[in-house]
């Protein structure tokens, strides 16, 4: 059993999971340190015993110090620091810069991210403080600025003093300030940091002492890249991903507990679609996030209802099934109907070619799941290739096309090798996005692929009620 010393901040104890480890281990904490180490959300806390618990990853991965304990979770596919940071550059909501975070994948997550942001800042201040007009509203005993008559009757009815006023202050209290510094500010305080990168950062948090600080968990202020900001802009994105991920809580000079906590899975979706996007976005494609589709082919008519060619031809019986169109589209609000979520849709000139879907477990069975999805999809879709897209286990994993059976539908298991850095990262991904063109450009459309789709289950419906028909003959 791992027993940290508890209050200490000299001392620190690390301990490291992999993201899918459902075994754990156990630790010795307070009462305190277990719930501030559950509010993370980084590992499951399951009481063991007297200030004993036992950890298990909840399925996120990231960082964490309570206590004099560190608890860091790593991705089970073999991602460094490097690459980790990397797909957080593909968070729309949260995306870090390719070159904010400057980290070997051996390095400490902490250590790393300090020392970038004392580094960036110290580069943003060289030529001095950005300043900039702040509106403040205030109620003074002199006229400044304008009086807000409206404010002024409703508060003070009758009263000549103080005024109402509304001002604006050139000032280094702006949004892009008071980011900077409360990032520096938190990081200082996180323990086990070099001193240099210490005194670095509190110096960035001493320069910037006119600009407030963020209290922790109020919203952070949006700031708009300019040209006025330019030399900030590195040091800001990194700040402001810092001030809204990374929790520092700090008590008598020490930090208490620190987390900086995210989704595998989310990044992983993420990086898969804004890459296949910029790949195939152009030239009459485009690709479709999810779009929702029919997968019912309507009602099945009775037997005098057989359309206009009603001499049991193909012609009737298609019109007696009447097969949905091969296109996305949303199913109709009334009535009832089978639909189905199809993935990354590749589509060119309005007519579906292909479909992706990106999926973060990385074990087949886990995997099956996705393939009766795709199945789905490819079927209500009428095309006959799918792409299921996931976390390569193993440097040497190839593509793997798996036919369905009494089908003409192929489902590729396509990996991407993240270990290997974001270059190797994207060029599996753009190699991904050119089958998909050469599907576009091959021969057989998409449409012409749903109609023999549609040709095929009208053939397989009639042997079938023919079978019947056969077998209820010979019962009699």
């Amino acid at each position: 059993m791992t027993a940290p010393s508890t209050g200490s901040a000299a001392t620190s104890l690390a301990l490291e999971f992999d993201e899918f480890d459902r075994r754990g281990k156990l630790v010795t904490l307070s009462w305190e340190g277990a719930h501030h180490l559950s509010q993370t959300r980084l590992v499951e806390v399951l009481p063991a015993g007297r200030d004993t618990w036992r950890l298990i990853p909840s399925g996120a991965v990231g960082s964490v110090r309570v206590e004099g304990l560190s608890v860091r979770v790593m991705p089970a596919a073999s991602l460094g620091l490097t690459q980790l940071f990397f797909l957080l550059d593909h968070a729309a909501d949260d995306a870090f810069l390719p070159s904010a975070v400057q980290a070997r994948d051996d390095d400490e997550l902490w250590v790393s991210v300090a020392e970038s942001m004392a580094r960036l800042a110290h580069q943003a201040l060289a030529p001095g403080l950005l300043r900039g007009y702040r509106r403040v509203d205030e109620s003074l005993t002199t006229v400044r600025g304008r009086i807000r008559l409206g404010d002024q009757i409703r508060r003070r009815p009758g009263m000549a003093i103080p005024l109402e006023v509304s001002y604006s202050e050139f000032t280094p209290d702006i949004a892009e300030n008071r980011i900077l510094r409360t990032a520096a500010h938190r990081l200082q305080f996180l323990p086990d940091l070099p001193d240099n990168t210490r005194r670095r950062l509190a110096m960035v948090d001493a320069r910037l002492a006119d600009a407030s600080l963020i209290p922790q968990g109020a919203p952070v202020p949006a700031w708009t890249p300019s040209r006025l900001n330019a030399r900030y802009q590195a040091a800001l994105t990194l700040a402001d991903r810092i001030v809204r991920r990374i929790s520092v809580e700090v008590e008598d000079g020490h930090a208490s507990s620190a987390a900086f906590v995210t989704e595998m899975p989310a990044l992983f979706e993420r990086f898969v679609e804004s890459e296949l996007t910029a790949a195939l976005h152009g030239r009459g494609g485009r690709l479709l996030q999810n779009p929702v589709v029919d997968l019912s082919s309507g009602t099945e008519a009775g037997p005098d209802d057989t359309g206009e060619a009603g001499d049991g031809t193909d012609g009737g019986t298609a019109g007696r099934h009447r097969a949905a169109p091969g296109r996305h589209r949303a199913p109709a609000d009334d009535g009832d109907h089978i639909s189905v979520r199809t993935g990354l849709v590749y589509e060119v000139d309005g007519d579906p070619v292909t479909t992706f879907v990106a999926t973060y477990p990385t074990d087949r069975r886990a995997r099956a799941a996705e393939h009766y999805r795709l199945l789905a999809a490819c079927t209500a879709l009428g095309v006959d290739r799918a792409y299921l897209v996931y976390p390569a286990q193993r440097r040497d994993d190839t593509p793997q096309p798996r036919r369905i059976v009494h089908t003409d539908i192929s489902i590729v298991e396509y990996p991407v090798d993240l270990s290997g850095g974001p270059a190797q990262s994207r060029r599996a991904i753009v190699e991904l996005a050119q089958q998909a063109r050469a599907l576009a450009a091959a021969p057989a459309t998409p449409a012409a692929r749903h109609r023999t789709g549609a040709r095929h289950h009208t053939a397989v419906h009639h042997h079938t009620t023919t079978q019947i028909r056969e077998g209820r003959r010979h019962a009699r």
